[in-house]
């Protein structure tokens, strides 16, 4: 049986996974910023990017409710308001960014929000 990883030695499998997997380095994320995509592919891009993005808040929520550490609460609630926004500080929240980038690209709003075309 293979042996638990410590916390540093888990960080460090993470970034060595990222650097080789994460989605700048997929085929189609060269192929956008170099020109290659058409309307229709970008059009796509960005409405399951928003679908993506609309999930995490939640995700990040549950993840909180098991945190013990105030800090660490902390930590995971910067991350929802990163995404969802904040009515002082944060009203463009990432979320609203997707939103604004998706009707720009000609979606309608309530068909986004509705994630029927994820």
């Amino acid at each position: 049986m293979k042996q638990k990883m410590t916390r540093t030695e888990f960080e460090e499998k993470l970034i060595e996974i990222g650097a080789h997997r994460y989605h700048n380095q997929h085929p189609f994320h060269h192929r956008m910023y170099t020109g290659q995509c058409s309307v229709d592919e970008i059009r796509a891009w960005a409405l399951n990017r928003f679908c993506y993005q609309r999930i995490i808040p939640e995700k990040d929520s549950y993840v909180m409710a098991k945190l013990e550490s105030v800090e660490d609460r902390r930590e995971w609630r910067q991350r929802i308001v990163d995404h969802d926004g904040e009515i002082d500080d944060h009203p463009e929240g990432g979320l609203r960014r997707w939103l604004a980038l998706t009707t720009q690209l000609g979606f309608d709003k309530g068909y986004v929000m509705s994630m029927n075309g994820a």
